[in-house]
């Protein structure tokens, strides 16, 4: 029962949590699982599976464009994320209702 109301959760923080691992630079799928990983530190983490559906909603909404790469040394072409303007100013909002709802929950806590 836990692990199904942490997805539910999981779920509507996700996209936010990636845009913001994009706004701080270019990068790539896999780099952006491990990333991602990394900062939450066990308590959330995703696969690439899990993964690249959010990026095609994110590209689809405007706020993340792509473009692939071909590395000098000629491996495997990676294909890129970054961040739009429409993408900063959706990621601004997004941390401004998670900075409320974190208020309104913290007050819960009080009583």
């Amino acid at each position: 029962m836990k692990e199904k109301k942490n997805e539910q959760f999981k779920k509507g923080i996700l996209p936010m949590l990636i845009l913001q691992i994009i706004s701080k630079e270019k990068n790539y799928g896999y780099n952006i699982v491990i990333r991602f990983n990394e900062l939450c530190d066990g308590m959330l983490t995703i696969k690439e599976g899990t993964l690249y559906p959010i990026l095609y909603r994110l590209e689809e909404d405007g706020a993340i464009i792509s473009e692939w790469h071909v590395p000098a040394d000629n491996s495997k072409p990676k294909k890129y994320y970054s961040i739009t303007s429409r993408g900063r100013q959706i990621l601004d909002e997004q941390w401004l209702v998670w900075k409320e709802l974190e208020k309104v929950v913290n007050n819960f806590e009080k009583i």
